[in-house]
């Protein structure tokens, strides 16, 4: 269904016509193609393989090959005498080496776990702020255009109403004056209009880059929808806050960082307690001689078994270590306090400005039906040569700004809903 949708998005920029998208849509195409999420994921791939990699350390390594060697000229032999010498030497067989520290590649492996986890918790906070900033954009280009939509009937009302004074100018039933300033007011519309386009464009403009469509896509909302959705229950902000400090990916991150670092102190500290273990079994084949013999060949096999430990840099008493490995634990648990905070601002602006949003709605509500009873009234006065034409467009004005306002109410709403969703680390939901 993505790749289908990605298509014909595609195909819709390359033919330069609008394409119609919602915010179903939006949520989709936000993580389809956007390679800062497919950064994370590689990064998440590489981390998750470097902790099989640490794992792998507790097993030994094969090697297998074959060898020549020879020799001309002086020589010093086992009882110190130096001579003149011809040989050579060959050998074919297979090693088996251990080099096992266990306590530094057990805390280690330990690690590198937590920080495959850490990455893969950066992947999801990756992808919430990608579809955050992309339900913003998507909202912006909503208000936008049902804005224009709201102005466009504006004028068109205007414009008639001009025609028929501008006939009863003519009849001598109107004032050239009061044509005039219709006129007047009907310029100022169509210059809110061509604005109202311009910011129309740009909203697009931004939505596109953030979905990674052509920069010339030309977006448009699939319907302007100005119904509030609550996607969040009314709860108490401190029950969001926590709910948002337990859930985020990005403090999940943090504390997965932690106990990385806590198990790499380990490996710093208690690593070198145990023993460094190394071993070694060789077999194969050895022959050669003095130059120009290549027989003597016959089975050899070599073995060693060592056991010690490291004192001083890089092992035991080591202080240096111990004290950089301290200083990070503490550098990441400063960091966890203020990605706490930074989350919890989030939540109660998110809060805030739900709150407010919907409040305005209500007061919006009530500015429009009052304004719609004063255009009504404020009509029929003029119908009947009792008003004036100012008390009209007055009227009218205070109409379209209500209206204009109740847009912005009803978006910031849903926007707010959206982010506070986001705020307190649950998965964004599509819209029924």
């Amino acid at each position: 269904m993505r790749q289908l949708l990605i298509f014909l998005l595609l195909v819709v920029s390359a033919n330069a016509e609008p394409f119609f998208v919602d915010h179903r849509a939006v949520l989709r195409l936000a993580g389809a193609r956007h390679e800062e999420i497919e950064f994370a994921r590689l990064q998440h791939v590489v981390a998750v393989q470097e902790s099989k990699q640490a794992w792998q350390r507790f097993w030994p390594t094969l090697s297998i090959g074959a060898n020549y060697r020879g020799h001309e000229g002086r020589l010093q032999d086992i009882d110190g005498y130096v001579r003149d010498a011809s040989k050579l030497n060959y050998g074919v067989g297979g090693a088996l080496a251990l080099d096992w520290a266990p306590g530094d590649i057990y805390y280690g492996a330990l690690a590198a776990k937590q920080r495959a986890i850490a990455a893969d918790h950066l992947v999801e906070k990756v992808r919430l702020d990608t579809i955050r900033i992309a339900t913003e954009r998507y909202y912006a280009l909503l208000k936008a255009e049902a804005s224009l939509a709201v102005m466009a009937e504006d004028i068109a009302i205007s414009e008639r109403y001009y025609q028929q004074l501008d006939n009863a100018v003519k009849v001598g039933t109107a004032f050239r004056a009061d044509l005039l300033r219709v006129a007047t007011q009907l310029a100022r519309l169509r210059l809110l209009v061509r604005l109202g386009e311009e910011e129309l464009q740009v909203c697009a403009a931004r939505l596109a880059e953030i979905l990674r469509l052509a920069p010339e896509t030309e977006l448009r909302a699939a319907k302007v929808d100005l119904t509030p959705v609550r996607l969040m229950k009314d709860e108490q902000l401190t029950d969001l806050v926590a709910r948002a400090q337990a859930n985020r990916a990005e403090i999940k991150a943090v504390d997965a960082a932690a106990v990385g670092l806590a198990r790499e102190e380990d490996r710093l500290r208690v690593g070198p307690l145990f023993p460094t273990l190394q071993g070694g079994y060789a077999a194969g084949g050895f022959g050669g001689g003095r130059t120009g013999r290549t027989g003597n060949f016959g089975d050899q096999q070599d073995f060693f078994v060592g056991l010690g430990w490291k004192v001083g840099p890089g092992g035991m008493f080591d202080t240096t270590r111990n004290k950089i490995a301290e200083t990070r634990r503490e550098s990441v648990a400063l960091q966890k306090s203020r990605t706490k905070a930074s989350v919890g601002r989030e939540v109660v602006e998110a809060v805030a400005r739900s709150q407010s949003a919907h409040a305005q709605i209500q007061i919006t509500d009530d500015a429009v039906a009052a304004a719609e009873e004063m255009t009504k009234l404020a009509g029929e006065r003029q119908a009947s040569q009792v008003g004036v034409v100012l008390e009209y467009v007055m009227a009218r004005d205070e109409l379209r700004q209500s209206r204009l306002a109740r847009v912005r109410s009803v978006v910031d709403f849903n926007c707010a809903q959206q982010e506070l969703q986001i705020a307190v680390g649950d998965a964004p939901t599509l819209e029924k």
